[in-house]
């Protein structure tokens, strides 16, 4: 700004409702001079949720994090936008009354026992695979921590994982929550963002 270098400050991250941060992509378009080209990809990511809309809610839980290199377990708060898009898919986050984050961070860090306590029985995991390494398979999940092997998702089969490039898709967060409504019906052939670990 003292140069007179014109600033362009992206609030993308701060957008509540998921399709509101692939809306940006009409910002940028302005700039560019591609205001066609981005009201077509925004609709593209639209229609995947729109088709959603009649769908009834599956009350199936979903329990969203990572474990970081202490051990604990990180997750989203219920007001995260990833929440937002599982509700999106039909689904519910098993973690929902587990706090706010803190300061400025969009993270809830939780000791073992208390997630154990609140996600043991949930439908569904998924690791969050964008901020940590993966387990290559559900024996390699449960070797993380070994009380991965008594939850209800663990036993039947239903651990999945998310792709490095998860964050860096806000262009394609409608196809995000077309994979997570494709692993909530059990009709996941191949996934852009989700793979299930065998």
């Amino acid at each position: 700004e003292e140069l007179g270098i014109p600033v362009w400050i992206d609030m993308s991250s701060y957008e509540p409702e998921p399709l509101g941060r692939t809306e940006w992509i009409k910002a940028y378009a302005v700039l560019l001079g591609k205001e066609g080209e981005a009201e077509k990809a925004f609709d593209l990511q639209k229609r995947y949720v729109d088709e959603l809309r009649d769908f009834e809610n599956s009350n199936l839980t979903v329990a969203y994090f990572y474990v970081n290199s202490s051990g604990q377990i990180v997750t989203k708060p219920a007001s995260d936008y990833f929440v937002r898009m599982i509700e999106l898919a039909g689904g519910r986050y098993a973690l929902a009354g587990q706090g706010i984050a803190s300061g400025t961070s969009s993270s809830i860090t939780m000791d073992a026992e208390s997630f154990y306590t609140t996600a043991k029985d949930a439908d569904f995991i998924i690791y969050n695979a964008s901020i940590d390494d993966p387990p290559v398979s559900a024996k390699d999940f449960i070797h993380i921590n070994a009380m991965f092997a008594d939850f209800k998702a663990v036993r039947e089969g239903n651990v999945w994982c998310t792709t490095k490039s998860l964050y860096q898709a806000s262009d394609a967060i409608g196809q995000i929550v077309s994979d997570l409504h494709a692993m909530l019906t059990g009709n996941a052939g191949s996934l852009a963002y989700l793979y299930k670990l065998n």
